[in-house]
């Protein structure tokens, strides 16, 4: 039974719990009723739950690993960024040389009907890696000696150091390029994806990171730029600008572009897409054509359950029904940000900014990508685009956003609690007082 003596700030946090909640229940459920609407015209005369019961599958497959998480919490993570961030590296790898080719794109692993997609777990490990840097950096305030000591000690390199003196003098070096040396993981895995080719996704795994180190507020150069350093760095950005330009070189990217700028005079060719989007979105007028009912799937609308989700629901929802995902979205990134402001931890604070800066941000692209306001990209709506990897990953982010939400509501209860003694607040887990 749920206690009358919460205070202000307890409520405040259990309904920042509960609305999150609330919030990932609802755009869940519009993406298995979206799946079902569009795909059931793809089933060849077979079930016309075909599309749903594998969504469903990876929907329990996905329920089950945020169980693990939740138990788990999120701090085991930061324990174990760096090997998360490897062997996402190594998956990446892997889709380079025996990955599955599937529209001119190598960007899944598997064998037979098993794959999976590793650049969707890519985007957790940079969020990770990220977040916790940032906390390693602000939990010793930016004290160099002390950073350094506790970065030697994580090491265990005091015994390499006694034996090969420069060891030392290089980690007190090293300290000059912190900001720069945190970026290098989300940078290559970025890299990796970049590669396959998928710049879209590239995009979307860096840019988390980068809004992490802004809201930070760390200083970028922990050293005096003098005449020769300033020469150096511009060097090193005009490499890295002209490789970057170099990975968007390639002619399809080039065309999405074109066809960004002006999709009807494409119609017939790479515009196709954008223009039957469109044209999905306009027919379905201000109360939509009825769920189930519209017309751009049977055929016209190509991916209409994956990338152009969104189409699909303003067609048969209307402009009323589709404005529904946009505040879902909106509501995701207060609550995130609402529930990273209530973090005792630097850690969980830049985890839930990440996280949701990464689910809002994929959800805006694809939006804007399915309105013409940005160039077609490969990526998919969270929670309501068909697809495995990215519902699984997206289920983990959730959880673990949902476990720092929920944390943030034990730490308000125990501290009304007040000293030992005192007769404890109710807890969410089945009303057990602690």
């Amino acid at each position: 039974m749920l206690s009358k003596k919460m205070n202000a700030e307890t409520k405040r946090r259990r309904n920042n719990l509960l609305f999150m909640l609330a919030v990932f229940a609802l755009l869940i459920v519009i993406g298995l009723e979206n799946i079902l609407s569009s795909t059931f015209v793809l089933d060849d005369g077979g079930s016309i739950f075909g599309y749903l019961g594998k969504q469903l599958g990876f929907l329990g497959m996905g329920i089950a690993a945020g169980a693990l998480v939740w138990h788990a919490g999120y701090q085991f993570l930061r324990r174990w960024c760096g090997l998360f961030a490897v062997i996402s590296a190594l998956l990446l790898l892997a889709v380079k040389a025996v990955g599955i080719t599937v529209n001119g794109a190598q960007r899944w692993l598997g064998y037979g009907a098993v794959s999976f997609q590793p650049s969707e777990f890519a985007k957790l490990a940079a969020i990770v890696c990220m977040a916790s840097s940032l906390a390693f950096y602000l939990e010793r305030h930016g004290n160099r000696e002390l950073m350094n000591l506790h970065l030697r000690n994580l090491l265990r390199l005091t015994r390499a150091e006694a034996v090969f003196p420069p060891l030392k003098r290089f980690f007190e070096r090293l300290f000059r390029y912190y900001a720069f040396l945190i970026f290098l993981p989300p940078a290559i895995l970025a890299l990796l994806v970049f590669t396959q080719p998928d710049a879209g996704t590239g995009i979307v795994i860096f840019m988390p990171a980068a809004l992490m180190f802004f809201c930070s507020g760390m200083p970028l150069f922990h050293f005096k730029l003098t005449r020769r350093r300033v020469i150096i760095i511009g060097i090193a950005v005009v490499v890295l600008g002209g490789l970057f330009c170099s990975l968007l070189t390639h002619s399809y990217q080039w065309t999405r572009i074109v066809t960004w700028i002006d999709p009807w005079s494409y119609s017939q060719s790479s515009g196709y897409q954008s223009v039957q989007s469109l044209i999905a979105i306009g027919s379905g007028g201000v109360f939509g054509q009825g769920l189930g009912t519209g017309i751009s799937k049977f055929n016209y609308l190509p991916e209409a359950h994956t990338d152009f989700a969104f189409a699909i629901i303003a067609q048969e929802w209307g402009f009323i029904g589709a404005i529904i995902v946009p505040v879902l979205f909106c509501c995701l990134l207060s609550l995130g940000v609402r529930t990273a402001g209530q973090c005792r931890d630097y850690f969980g604070m830049f985890l839930s900014l990440g996280i949701t800066f990464s689910l809002c941000g994929q959800g805006m692209v694809n939006m804007s990508m399915v309105t013409n306001l940005f160039p077609v990209v490969g990526v998919p709506l969270p929670f309501i685009s068909y697809g495995g990897s990215s519902l699984i990953l997206n289920i983990i982010s959730a959880t673990l956003l949902l476990r720092i939400a929920y944390d943030n509501f034990c730490d308000a209860e125990r501290r009304q609690a007040g000293p030992l003694g005192q007769k404890p607040v109710w807890s969410i887990r089945e009303g057990v007082s602690r």
